[in-house]
């Protein structure tokens, strides 16, 4: 892999970085989330919870429990510890580890309801294979007619001078098409990291190649997130931008997919692919 995902989040939670970046859920966002909430019941599987902004309002607002899951140490640390009394009543369970470690705590029969993906959790996943396989996972841990809400940041609004970057590690196999590394500085120096950037077309075709339906597909947030959840006038301005620009206009894209029947699964799931062997470290 370019870069190590853990070990990148891991320093990007303890700068506390990232805490003064997103303070909060998106507002859009949760409103999405809530009305699926609504409409599927209360168990919910949080994939990359981080230290728990959306979790956090999930505890306060709905009735739900909740199963968060991060690769993070830092990041499930922190979430089990301001949310101690939630993880003591059961109706938070916090798990280190991916979706393999999610399936193995379940019991044979146990499902969820939504599974929200948010903030490009799927994007910061090396590589397309690992990404079809998330997903398939996803599907897998979902009831019959359950849903996921994800997002995932949109090639042509973001990081245009690392797309430049990109290419020669794209053409000398360090990296796929539409990866690109990037920076976060804080105060304990630069963490590099990973990202898939999708095009609208990428997003959809990948939800419907591993077995979902999509529902509803609208824009995560036209001006950059760190503004949106850290000023109250930049959230009501995004969410009239959202309702009036066109989505090629999305700082990231958001999907409400379904699982799809097992009759329509079968059209879209291709064959297994052989994974591809790891790329050498990016210089």
């Amino acid at each position: 892999m370019p870069v190590s995902v853990i070990e990148s989040y891991d320093r990007y939670f303890a700068s506390r970085l990232y805490d003064q970046r997103y303070p909060r859920a998106n507002p859009s966002t949760l409103a999405v989330v809530l009305e699926q909430l609504g409409r599927q019941g209360r168990r919910v599987l949080d994939v990359g919870c981080g230290n728990g902004r959306y979790a956090e309002a999930l505890l306060e607002r709905t009735p739900a429990s909740i199963v968060a899951c991060d690769i993070s140490p830092r990041a499930i640390g922190d979430l089990s510890s301001r949310y101690a009394a939630h993880v003591a009543s059961g109706r938070l369970r916090p798990l280190l580890g991916d979706l393999s470690v999610v399936a193995s705590s379940l019991g044979p029969n146990e499902k969820f309801d939504l599974v929200i993906m948010l903030f490009g959790v799927l994007a910061h996943i090396y590589s397309r294979a690992l990404r079809g396989e998330a997903l398939a996972a996803i599907r897998a841990l979902l009831r019959p007619g359950g849903r996921i809400v994800l997002t995932v940041p949109n090639a042509a609004r973001r990081f245009s001078r690392e797309q430049t970057a990109a290419r020669k590690l794209i053409q000398a196999g360090h990296l796929e098409a539409g990866d690109i590394l990037y920076e976060r500085a804080s105060d304990d120096g630069v963490v590099e990291m990973y990202y898939h950037l999708y095009s609208l077309k990428e997003f959809v075709q990948e939800l419907e190649q591993w077995g979902f339906r999509i529902r509803q597909v609208g824009a995560e947030s036209v001006l950059p997130e760190s503004g949106v959840v850290r000023s109250t006038l930049l959230g009501k301005l995004d969410g009239v931008l959202t309702t009036l620009l066109p989505l090629r206009y999305a700082y990231g894209f958001l999907a409400v997919a379904e699982v799809a029947n097992e009759e329509d699964a079968t059209e879209y799931l291709p064959p297994p692919m052989p994974r591809p062997p790891a790329p050498g470290k990016a210089e």
